[in-house]
This record gives C-alpha cells, structure tokens and sequence, in this order.
C-alpha cells in the first residue's frame, strides 16, 4: 500500500491544505508552529496492524493515539477536525480513501470523557504496519529516572547490519559497536555498546541514530518473519535532523532512501534542516517530494517541491538575496577586438556574464597565453582573432578560447563588408557625402596595414559610431548567423 495524498479540511489552523506523499521519501519543512507534527500525527492514526509481529524492541506495528496528540479541552473538545487520505493498494487499480473524523465523547454520568477518532463513519483504520518516532525520543537516556537493561536477544545478522548503519551514517570508526536493549520511563529503544561505554555514554545522535536503524530493521525482520505476505510499511520521524551533523543527516537521508526501496517502505519526515533539503533538492518527484509549509493571513498553506532558495529565505526569514554575478574574464588582442565582442553579444544574456579585456597583443603572444597551462590564466578566457585559425587548421584550438567570426582581423572583415555593399544601402549618407567613395578614398590598396588605417581614420570613425556600434550592428544585419554561433561557442566556454 501506498499512501498518496491527505486533504485536510479543517484543523486548528490549517484548512483545505493537501499533503502529498513520495513513493519513498516524503519531506515535511516550515517554520515553527505550521503543523509539521499534527500532519505525522494523522498519518500514525490511520494505521492499526493486526498481526502479532513484534518489532526489535518487542513493541507493535502501530501507536497509541494519546502518544500522539494531545487535545486540549478548551479549544479541542468543542470541535470536529475532518481529514481525508488518498491511497493504492498494491492490487488496486483505481485509489481509495479514508476518512478520520473526530468527535469528543462523554458519558451520562461524567465519568469518561475522552476525544477519539472514527474512521469512515464508524469503520476501521488500515491494517498496515507503522512506527512512530516522535520528539520523546530525544529525551537523553542520561536524564532518566528509571533504565533497565532488557534481556532482548536479538540475532546476530541484525546486530551485523545495526553496527554497520551506525557506522556509516555516524563516520564512527569504532568496529565493535553492538545493539543494547534498553527500556527507560520514556523509551524502548536499542541503544549503541562498544568495549569503551555502554548505554549511558550515548550522545543524543547516537541515541536517534539507534533508534532509527532499530525501526528500519524491524521491518527487514517483519518481511523475513511474513516473506511473501509482506507487503511494506510505513515510518514517521518528527525532526529526523535533530542532535545530528550536516554530513551525518545526508548519510542518514541516502541509508534510508536505499532501505525505502529494498524494503518497500514509506518514510515520512519534519526537518528544519536546509542542509537535507538542499540535498533532495534534485531528486525531488514520484519517489520524492517535498512538502513546505507556510503561514499566511493565520492559516497553513503549502507549497509543492519549491526551489531550495525558497525554502532557505523561508525558514532563515530574509528577502531572497540577488545573486552576485562573478564575471568571466576574456582577453582579446585590442581594443577593436574588445568594442566587436561586446557588439555581438548586445541582446544576449551571456553579456552580464562576461567581461572582455583588451591588450595590445600580437596575435602570437595572445596565442601563447591560451596555450599555457599557467595558474595565472586558470580562469581567463581568450578570443582570438580570425585570422589565426589558419595557425590551427591542423590542429585543436587551445580549450579555453573561441575566435571572432570569420577568417580575417576585424578591420579587414568590416573593409571587405563595407566595400561589397551597394552604393545604395542605407550605412551610407549622401547628403553629408559618406560615401563608399568618399569612405575608401585613398584606402583602395589590398595591403592589411591599409585596412587598419583605414578603420581609424578620423572622417570615418564620424559615421561608424561610437565603439564602432553602428558598423558592427550593420554588418550583423546581414550576418546573423555568425553572430548567433559566436554568442553559443562563448555560453559553451563560460
């Protein structure tokens, strides 16, 4: 049996709000007083196992309603809560659903009085196996008054297994940690024993560990115990962070996404814990899902697998902060080569990412810089001019560089563009004579070095815009494509 979703209509301060559950792993977060706690309550309360399997500890599959919930006579016992779950049997096609209800019950006389739940009207509860680890199980063995040692025996392959859990999951490195049954006025519970201390000398995330390896391996021995007839079970722990580390909550959280599958278990948690929550963050879905609860206007809503930077500033109560943009460094041969890279990433949303540096560089020097492997230029990119990727016709290009488009330096690609166009296209001013004549006169020699003269003269430069804006932005026009695969080639580098 799965249980899929629970709709709860109407209790204390939460209201038509929808639970949904993962196959494996369901994740209950919010602020303090949202209600996580009631939600793991209702669960506990839906399950009532007939069968006369014990767990480790020799307690049933199931919990007492008192251990659950407390309702007070003043604002409780006037009112009736309604809640509706949402269910599949493994056999099922189509899902099916149960209603609690309560209703506070007194007698004629005034001698009993007491809240209790009813279940389809007056039908039963599903008779599958539940464990309910609440906050009593965070009371330090320490602290109690009255402890005893149980003779429990449990058997050697689970003893195997406990140590091995509490080993990883607490980066122990102790190799003869063993399960000691313990029973105290608050908890029955295996505690961890090495050859150095016994119950006593347990921490509280030794003590919660201990528990929660006991309540996984209680199910492995059911399902050894029913074989075929096992059909799965259900786990509940409020605050499942609590007395843990951050890297001990992630092993734990991975040990019991593994078990959850081996040993067809529903896991359902409250955590506080951004580091666990940052941790599912992407493997949130069908088997995973994360519910986080939030106040509005005095009653509970919740919101359905939200982004972790969500969660964060809602638990840690602070306005999202705007990420800071730590820019990736380009170095390119000149100035002209500076202007054309920031023009053909105008409109792209790569530019913010990126800032371009110029030189001067000869080409060879750039060249070499791109090709070392220098600490200096760990994280510097370079871009490199057109005309030397004949230098790597034959060979890869260095890793961290990209090259302008075409085949040719910047100013002889733009001499070439502008001296193929029409006298009639629109770059050119008649009534102010720029003029393709007018433009190239005097620069009509083929030579490379006219080019460049040619690009900073001074009457040309007037109609080329500022940082050369509209000759570039004129050339992009007939050469989108280019400028497209440039601005791709640099997202895959960045």
């Amino acid at each position: 049996m799965k249980i899929k979703k629970l709709q709860i209509d109407n209790f204390r301060h939460i209201k038509n709000t929808e639970i949904v559950f993962g196959n494996k792993l369901t994740i209950i977060s919010g602020q303090n007083g949202t209600g996580k706690s009631s939600i793991l309550g209702w669960v506990a309360q839906l399950c009532d196992f007939k069968r006369k399997n014990k767990r480790l500890n020799e307690e049933s599959f199931k919990e007492d309603f008192k251990y659950v919930f407390k309702f007070c006579p003043t604002n409780d016992f006037d009112k009736s809560y309604k809640v509706v779950f949402t269910y599949k049997e493994e056999t099922d096609l189509l899902d099916s659903t149960k209603t609690i209800t309560t209703r506070f019950q007194q007698k004629t006389d005034k001698s009993t009085e007491r809240y209790r739940t009813d279940f389809d009207g007056r039908g039963k509860a599903l008779d599958f196996p539940i464990i309910y680890l609440g906050l009593k199980r965070l009371i330090p063995l320490a602290t109690e008054k009255r402890i005893a040692i149980k003779t429990t025996a449990v058997p050697q392959k689970y003893i195997t297994t406990f140590s091995k859990l509490a080993k990883d999951i607490l980066i122990l490195i102790d190799n003869k940690i063993k399960p000691e049954s313990i029973k105290s006025s608050n908890k029955d519970l295996l505690a961890m024993k090495t050859e150095n201390y016994g119950h006593l000398g347990n921490s509280a995330g030794q003590d919660n560990i201990g528990q929660i390896i006991s309540s996984i391996l209680s199910y492995q021995k059911l399902k050894d115990e029913l074989k075929e007839e096992y059909k799965g079970g259900i786990i509940l722990i409020d605050e499942i962070d609590a007395s843990l580390y951050a890297g001990s909550q992630i092993n734990l959280i991975d040990k019991l996404y593994r078990f959850a599958s081996t040993l067809d278990l529903q896991i359902v948690f409250t955590t506080h814990s951004l580091e666990i929550i940052k941790h599912l963050e992407t493997k949130l879905g069908d088997d995973t899902v994360l519910n986080h609860l939030v106040l509005k206007d005095d009653l509970v809503s919740n919101v359905l697998n939200p982004s972790f930077d969500y969660v964060s500033n809602k638990i840690k109560n602070q306005i999202k902060q705007v990420d800071k943009i730590v820019k990736k460094k380009f170095i390119c041969e000149d100035k002209v080569a500076e202007y054309w890279v920031n023009n053909l990433l105008n409109g792209c949303d790569i530019k913010k990412m990126v800032k371009v540096e110029k030189g001067p560089f000869p080409d060879g020097t750039l060249v070499s810089m791109a090709e070392s492997k220098h600490s200096i230029f760990k994280d510097v990119g370079f871009v490199l001019d057109g005309d030397v990727k004949e230098k790597f016709k034959n060979k890869k290009k260095p890793i961290k560089s990209i090259f302008l488009p075409e085949k040719c330096r910047p100013e002889t690609v733009m001499y070439d563009f502008l001296f193929n166009l029409s006298d009639n296209d629109e770059f050119w001013n008649d009534e102010l004579n720029f003029t393709k004549q007018t433009c190239f006169n005097n620069y009509t020699d083929s030579n490379k070095g006219t080019h460049k003269r040619w690009f900073e003269d001074s009457n040309n430069k007037r109609f080329f815009g500022n940082t050369y804006s509209s000759l570039f932005n004129r050339w992009k026009k007939d050469n989108k494509s280019s400028a497209t695969e440039f601005q791709k080639e640099l997202g895959k580098l960045i």
